[in-house]
């Protein structure tokens, strides 16, 4: 009989913890959905990636080219690179509206 009683409330926690984890599951879910539309929406275009970037660089002897920029666009977040001596080097990353640049983008773009 113990065990029955045993058995009884171990299946009973299991479908209250499935309900709990299902719930918390599909909530997740929406959020994550919601966050991503709002990246997409919200996502700079490659002229505000040009602007941010003559704008933080404008301290430094390099001259940047507009041709010298590459924008990789991944629809809820971009990659900015800059094109130096023939190689590209990433220099920072869109999302949510905002450009933000590496710190090293200075010794990046003077090497």
């Amino acid at each position: 009989m113990e065990t029955l009683v045993v058995v009884g409330i171990g299946i009973l926690a299991l479908f209250i913890v499935f309900k709990i984890f299902k719930t918390l599951l599909k909530w997740l879910v929406i959020a994550g959905v919601i966050v991503l539309a709002i990246a997409f929406f919200s996502n700079p275009d490659e002229s505000s990636h040009k602007k941010g970037l003559k704008e933080w660089t404008k301290n430094i002897p390099v001259k940047i080219e507009d041709n010298a920029i590459k924008v990789d666009d991944y629809k809820v977040f971009s990659i900015v690179k800059v094109k130096v001596d023939g190689t590209e080097k990433t220099t920072g990353v869109g999302a949510f509206g905002k450009v933000w640049y590496f710190e090293d983008i200075k010794e990046q773009l003077t090497k």
